[in-house]
């Protein structure tokens, strides 16, 4: 088994949950594997510092055929990132509960204006721009 050990550290439970998330499917060719075919790709953060924020974009569970294609080839870091954003929403929240990444709460800014953003909305758009959603 080919599973690349990096900064970021996935213990064995934690690698058999991401497979399991993934429904044992390689997330390149779209095959299924069974687990022990399947491999943790970690993607190069060099470029995107926003990944080390959110784990799960920072990994591809790949069978071995893929892992080497993504090496040898190479597969660019953007096309690498594409796989992970094609990702449902499921497959997604899945894979952060397994990496234990909780987001930030959501604080509403203390400074807006409710009055001045409804003038400027209306100011933009027709009146009755609410009812068919724009």
């Amino acid at each position: 088994m080919m599973t690349e050990v990096s900064s970021m550290e996935i213990s064995s439970a934690q690698e058999k949950k991401c497979k399991t998330a993934v429904e044992n499917t390689c997330e390149m060719c779209h095959d299924y594997f069974p687990a022990p075919l399947l491999c943790i790709h970690l993607i190069s953060r060099r470029i995107y510092r926003e990944m080390a924020r959110d784990p799960s974009t920072r990994i591809l569970v790949v069978c071995e055929l893929c892992h080497k294609a993504i090496h040898t080839l190479p597969v660019t870091v953007k096309k690498q990132r594409a796989m992970v954003a094609r990702r449902t929403f499921f497959i997604r929240r899945d894979l952060r509960r397994v990496l234990g990444y909780k987001p930030a709460p959501y604080v509403a800014s203390d400074s807006v204006d409710i009055a001045q953003v409804y003038e400027e909305y209306f100011d933009r758009c027709p009146i009755g721009a609410y009812r068919m959603g724009g």
